[in-house]
């Protein structure tokens, strides 16, 4: 509770200062942030403390991986579970996850056991920590990786732990550098790498591949039940719209939505419409301004839908545009058959829209050099609002606390609904109305 306290101050402070002075206030953050924190001397300095750590483990029988609360990051969190399985492929490995996210993790085979036990985001609860506690009693791991930055390393006691802050430190300095990689995934993998480099005897097996998710033969049947129940013409492409995200700061504006979907509405295409979890109803708002000829090519998935169904769903769209949120990570991942461990469709273009958060560290471009693309058959594309008060502390943007929303100033619907005719114009079964006079342009 102390460290949220702590967490939840440090961060509202930084959007005091950028609420006062917008550009300053971002560059001063951003100098002093990055600076520091994300200094070479102290990078090298956690590199070699995180390596004496696990120079001190005299066996890797037992690892547990403490991941971090979101769904995103049940996601992004497998990737350094995967760079560990690479280095260690006889060990077990145990990884703690956000228990909504388990029917998208059941079946990666680079995890000995799934342990479901959080039940809340971005802070843990009294509860989560006991059911944390009970993990560690019921056994004896021979090391911990905490990915979790609420959760100090001191909780697991006498125990060997080696925490994020080498991977913090990283992502920091990267956002100073403008040419180098740095998504969040990408970070996760090679973190382990770094930390474990000792003990790599094979360089050329440890290659980063992408995030990747497993779906149940009940999600993928239920997803393409959901096309035939609503008489989903399987002529046409089809386009998935996330409206809502877990904060403002992230969250498409809602004319800005309406404005894209309507230009969308005009294509030959069926419109997918996810529902409102934490901005509730928003899909219903949406429908609102469309008139029945035009919402008869609309649909929209209810609240009800699995999130296992919800990541089929998004398979068989050809693009998927949302904000920065968990779906963004379900979408950009690479999905699998739990049963049969195929690869799926994987054809999903990406397109992602970019408020206060860095979005080289949780966007995807497949364009962009300093960008890292989706694990899809399928170009990624990153919406950049050029929002001035943009700094490196709107990376937690849960626990900002700025009195206007300004992130997403800027934004032109005309370039994503552009990109998206492009990459449409790539499918066979598009049909481009060129008479049409909203394509006069």
């Amino acid at each position: 509770m102390k460290k949220e306290v702590q967490y939840k101050t440090l961060f509202r402070l930084s959007g005091m200062i950028t609420d006062i002075f917008p550009n300053a206030g971002a560059r001063f953050l951003d100098s002093l942030i990055i600076n520091i924190l994300g200094n070479k001397l102290l990078l090298n300095s956690f590199l070699q403390k995180t390596k004496n750590s696990v120079a001190e483990v005299k066996q890797f029988n037992r690892i547990l991986f403490v991941g971090d609360l979101n769904i995103g990051d049940s996601i992004i969190g497998s990737c350094g579970v995967s760079s560990l399985r690479k280095i260690f492929p006889d060990a077990e490995i145990d990884y703690t996850i956000k228990k909504s996210a388990i029917n998208l993790i059941d079946g990666n085979p680079d995890i000995s056991n799934i342990l479901p036990i959080y039940n809340s985001a971005p802070y843990p609860t009294e509860n989560d920590l006991i059911r944390l506690s009970n993990v560690l009693n019921n056994k004896n791991y021979d090391l911990i990786i905490n990915f979790c930055p609420m959760i100090p390393n001191k909780f697991f006691g006498n125990k060997e732990v080696i925490s994020y802050t080498l991977m913090a430190s990283e992502l920091i300095r990267n956002e100073g550098i403008q040419d180098s990689v740095n998504n969040i995934n990408y970070l996760s993998f090679n973190f382990i790498r770094n930390a474990f480099a000792d003990y790599i005897t094979d360089k050329d097996n440890l290659e980063f591949k992408g995030a990747k998710i497993f779906l149940s033969d009940d999600a993928l049947d239920n997803a393409k039940k959901f096309f035939i129940s609503n008489n989903i013409p399987n002529d046409k492409p089809v386009i998935m719209f996330n409206p809502d995200a877990s904060a403002d700061y992230t969250r498409m504006p809602f004319d800005f939505q309406i404005d894209l979907l309507k230009k969308l509405s005009h294509l030959q295409c069926t419109i997918l419409i996810g529902s409102g979890h934490v901005e509730k109803f928003i899909e219903q708002r949406i429908l609102k301004y469309f008139p029945e000829n035009i919402e008869q090519n609309i649909y929209v998935i209810p609240p009800s839908v699995e999130l296992d169904v919800y990541a089929a769903l998004i398979d068989l769209s050809d693009i998927f545009i949302t904000g920065d949120t968990g779906p963004l990570h379900i979408a950009a991942a690479r999905k699998f058959s739990r049963s049969t461990g195929e690869s799926l469709r994987n054809k999903t273009a990406v397109f992602s829209v970019f408020g206060s958060t860095p979005p080289r560290i949780y966007g995807y471009d497949s364009e962009r050099k300093n960008f890292l693309a989706a694990n899809q058959d399928a170009p990624s594309k990153a919406f950049i609002a050029h929002t001035a008060c943009r700094n490196i502390s709107c990376i937690n943007k849960m626990a900002k606390g700025c009195r206007e929303v300004r992130c997403f100033y800027n934004l032109n619907t005309e370039e994503i609904f552009s990109e998206a005719i492009e990459h449409l114009c790539t499918i066979e079964k598009f049909y481009f109305p060129q008479e049409h006079s909203i394509f006069a342009h």
